[in-house]
């Protein structure tokens, strides 16, 4: 009998305890520090089953227990947080000029970091040695990860882990299986997705959108991405290529973009194409800090250029307002690093231009995470899979990629 697309399957005992354990660690991440009888009412579970549930946690290392501090009156509660110290995972982020790493404990504290300046020319088996260098930089006297965590110019097939065949990233970037190179380099799991997506789930997890359940992140640099966060979940659409904001069309008549339309978003507002245009208007800029200062010079052509830019990302921003709602709206990338004025003046933009009262409630601000967004973004791909497997901490194995 065909199953229809509707029906959900049950689920055997093994698999509601299992399913039990990652609701407790996920509720206890978001809420830590929290007593064992909060986390049975966040969660609706029996306080025997937390009890049981808890201890099992406990045994594997993946929390820890404190006495509260505060003086109230009677007996202080023990309060359970995420144990950092149960695992440290890899994070990286390459990008079409620089390949970053750090390295993490489980709670996203960083440890190490390391950043290489990357070549597209060199092609695919020169990045490969610059990401393994960065690696082996990484975890010199360190014990095995838990995993490695990737964030790359998309789309990106993330079962299979492969790079399928991203715009402007070119010299052999095509059907690339990342994810199963790095996993056998490594002997360790290895996740991977969009960089705009984990630079997504960075801010969402450790930076400017804790406590958001809908959010949207928008990277402003040599391309322009999106990651789209839904009921606290990154949504990656049917061909895992929702978040392509880049290549929206913003004028039908506009220049052809590499990916083969005409008038997209990133021929308009991509770092390359506003240091383009700024040089075709006279000024001799190499990229927009240099715009940059010149606007804080009062230079004419130089603050024409900026609000361009401003009027077209408006354009861009009213219309994701539009189509997703969402709670906010995160900015980030080198452009947003460069010219600090942009969240203000694009807000005041879509303001009164998004459809009816969306336009007052929407709140654009900058990433708080810098450069490091995607990095700790991929980092917390590794966590999401340690929340719904909590013993992957005990030595994971390499995933099948073939059965993906």
């Amino acid at each position: 009998m065909k199953k229809p697309i509707s029906v959900r399957t049950g689920s055997n005992l093994t698999k509601v305890r299992a399913e039990n354990l990652s609701v407790v660690l996920d509720a206890l991440r978001k809420l830590q520090p929290i007593s064992r009888a909060d986390l049975a009412e966040a969660t609706a579970l029996t306080s025997a089953t937390i009890t049981y549930l808890v201890d099992e946690l406990l045994e594997l290392g993946l929390i820890e227990e404190h006495k509260a501090t505060s003086k109230q009156v009677g007996r202080r509660p023990t309060l359970l947080t995420l144990r950092g110290a149960a695992g440290k995972i890899v994070g990286l982020e390459v990008s079409r000029s620089m390949v970053r790493g750090i390295l993490t404990d489980l709670g996203g504290k960083i440890l190490k970091r390391m950043e290489l300046a990357h070549r597209l020319e060199g092609g695919v088996d020169e990045t490969l040695s610059l990401v393994h260098k960065v690696i082996q930089t990484l975890l010199e006297g360190e014990g095995r990860p838990v995993g490695i965590g990737v964030g790359i110019p998309g789309p990106v097939d993330t079962a299979g882990g492969v790079v399928m065949e991203p715009t402007n990233f070119v010299h052999g970037w095509r059907n690339v299986p990342l994810g199963p190179l790095l996993a056998q380099r490594w002997g360790v799991p290895v996740w991977l997705d969009d960089d705009a997506k984990t630079a997504a789930l960075g801010e969402r997890w450790y930076g400017a959108g804790q406590g958001v359940e809908n959010l949207l992140y928008v990277s402003l640099r040599s391309g322009v991405g999106a990651g789209l966060i839904v009921r606290d979940r990154l949504y990656r659409g049917t061909h895992e290529l929702a978040g392509e904001i880049g290549h929206t069309t913003i004028n039908v008549d506009g220049p052809r973009c590499g990916c083969g339309n005409h008038g997209c978003a990133e021929t308009y507002v991509s770092v390359p194409a506003i240091v383009e245009y700024a040089r075709s208007q006279g000024l001799r800029v190499a990229d927009p800090q240099s715009i940059q200062n010149l606007a804080l010079l009062e230079d004419p052509v130089a603050v024409a250029v900026k609000q361009r830019t401003y009027h077209y990302l408006a354009a861009v921003l009213v219309n994701a307002v539009n189509h997703y709602d969402p709670d906010l709206i995160i900015l980030g990338g080198t452009l947003v690093r460069a010219w600090p004025d942009l969240c203000a003046q694009v807000s005041e933009k879509v303001r009164g231009r998004s459809f009816g009262f969306l336009s007052k409630d929407v709140r654009i601000i900058p990433a708080q995470l810098g450069e490091h967004s995607a990095a700790l973004g991929a980092v917390a791909l590794v966590v999401e899979q340690v929340i719904r497997n909590p013993k992957l901490v005990q030595n994971a194995p390499v995933p099948d990629y073939s059965v993906a």
